[in-house]
């Protein structure tokens, strides 16, 4: 025998079906970015002579970004651990922070909080701690981190199934997280409109390199990095100290 559910209960039920739709309302524009980058990794990841399944696997368990892209390389090129580690470490260093802001206290269970910190990523940040989303109870930003990782691991599978039929003869792929890091540091110059961060990165992959030639063998990445991560945080300090000193005048 069918029986109406209570009035309450069919209020909870359209909220939870309401949350999820806004939860994955907001994935849209995530995968707006996650498709195409994706794509691009699958294709560089075939590129690169790596088997094509491995594009869905480490979207899957890395679930990084731009380490993914550094990866292919640090696997082509057989780097040491000690290298990949450090330079994972110091490009995925930010989300030390965003854990600050982070909306964990949200999130319920072991498993929901373990798998919020893996997910979290540039564009789940701000959407759960700046943006849109700052409302989101801790089901829905589950449910978004869910989705937008499913965005990542489609676009990197589509990826590389494209990259099954491009003709070996078409050449240039490994030149793409170059091309995007480029980008990146021509918007960042012009929106600091300042060029002092390119010549401190100049200067660093200068002495990295002879360092790298003369000194230690495959240290390169480590020494610019690191040499580059103090330059910056001298340069900070000391625009902070002059902005405390003209503030106390």
């Amino acid at each position: 025998m069918h029986t109406t559910p209570p009035p309450q209960e069919r209020m909870a039920g359209r909220r939870n079906e309401s949350g999820t739709a806004e939860a994955v309302r907001l994935t849209i524009p995530v995968a707006m970015a996650y498709i195409p980058l994706g794509v691009a990794f699958g294709v560089l990841l075939t590129a690169s002579g790596i088997s094509w399944y491995w594009a869905p696997i480490s979207t899957l368990l890395i679930y990084a970004g731009s380490i993914e892209f550094l990866a292919v390389g640090f696997m082509v090129a057989g780097l040491p651990l000690y290298q990949v580690a450090f330079t994972s470490l110091i490009v995925n260093f930010r989300h030390i922070f965003y854990g600050l802001s982070f909306p964990i206290d949200r999130l319920r269970g072991r498993a929901q909080k373990t798998y919020g910190v893996f997910a979290l990523t540039d564009e789940t940040y701000g959407i759960t701690s700046a943006g849109p989303g700052m409302h989101l109870n801790g089901r829905q930003i589950t449910i978004l981190q869910v989705v937008s990782h499913v965005w990542w691991v489609l676009g990197a599978l589509l990826g590389a199934l494209i990259g099954q039929v491009i003709p070996e003869s078409v050449k240039g792929f490994e030149f793409a997280l170059t091309t995007m890091f480029l980008t990146l540091a021509v918007n960042a110059v012009r929106t600091s409109r300042s060029a002092r961060l390119v010549f401190l990165a100049l200067g660093a992959g200068v002495i990295g390199y002879f360092v790298d030639q003369y000194v230690i063998e495959e240290s390169f990445l480590v020494v610019s990095l690191l040499l580059y991560m103090v330059a910056i945080s001298c340069m900070y300090q000391k625009e902070k100290n002059e902005k405390g000193q003209v503030k106390s005048a």
